[in-house]
C-alpha cells in the first residue's frame, strides 16, 4: 500500500524537521476536518480557522505527548479537537445556544445532543475520506482505462453503453472493470481503515 500507516506518520511529525510527514498529515486529515467544519455551520474563513487551530492544537499537544494510544484511536482524539476548535469559533461569533440543563441528571442535554452529532458527521467524513484513499490506491494498481470505466460507470453513474462508446470498450468490459474495481475495493478498504 501506498499509504503510510498512522503510527508511522505519527512517527514522523515528532521531528520538526520531517516536512514531508507534516505535510502528508495535512493532506490527509484537512480536508475531513474542513468538511466537519462546514457541516457544522462554519463558513467561508471560519473553516480555514476551525481546520489551522485543530492542526496547531494536534501538533503542539502530540509533540507535548498528550496523545496515548492505549487510550483511543487517533481519529477519536482528532474528533475532540476539531470538535472543541468549531465550538470555540461559534462561542466568538455568538452562535451557540446557551445549553439546556438536564436538571434530572445534572448534565447539559444539547451539549449531548451536539456531541452525538459531531461524532456521526465525523464519522461519515472519516468513512468517505478513507474510502478516497482507497480509490487513489486502487487506481495506482489498474489500468488506467479500467479505473476510468469504473469511475464512468460506478461513480458517475454514466449507462455502461455510453461509458463503452466513450473509452471504446466492449460494454462486458465495462462491467468486468466495476467488478474488478470493486473487489479489490473490498479486499483493501478494511485494511486502510485500520491503519489509516
Amino acid at each position: 500500500m501506498l499509504t503510510r500507516t498512522s503510527t508511522i506518520l505519527l512517527e514522523g511529525l515528532k521531528n520538526s524537521a520531517d516536512q514531508k510527514a507534516w505535510r502528508e498529515f495535512d493532506e490527509r486529515y484537512r480536508p475531513l476536518i474542513l468538511a466537519v467544519a462546514a457541516r457544522s455551520g462554519l463558513r467561508g474563513s471560519e473553516v480555514e480557522d476551525a481546520a489551522q487551530e485543530t492542526m496547531i492544537a494536534f501538533l503542539e499537544a502530540y509533540r507535548e505527548s498528550r496523545y496515548d494510544r492505549e487510550k483511543g484511536r487517533l481519529r477519536d482524539w482528532l474528533r475532540g479537537i476539531a470538535c472543541h476548535k468549531v465550538r470555540d469559533i461559534q462561542r466568538r461569533q455568538g452562535r451557540r445556544e446557551k445549553p439546556l440543563a438536564d436538571l434530572a441528571h445534572g448534565t447539559n442535554l444539547l451539549t449531548q445532543v451536539e456531541d452525538s452529532a459531531a461524532e456521526a458527521v465525523w464519522d461519515e467524513e472519516w468513512n468517505n475520506a478513507v474510502l478516497r484513499q482507497c480509490l487513489q490506491e486502487v487506481r495506482q494498481q489498474v489500468e488506467p482505462r479500467t479505473f476510468e470505466a469504473f469511475e464512468l460507470f460506478a461513480l458517475r453513474g454514466w449507462p455502461a453503453k455510453r461509458v463503452a462508446a466513450h473509452l471504446q470498450l466492449s460494454e462486458d468490459v465495462v462491467y468486468q472493470s466495476k467488478s474488478r474495481i470493486l473487489t479489490r475495493i473490498r479486499e483493501q478498504l478494511p485494511t486502510l481503515t485500520e491503519i489509516w
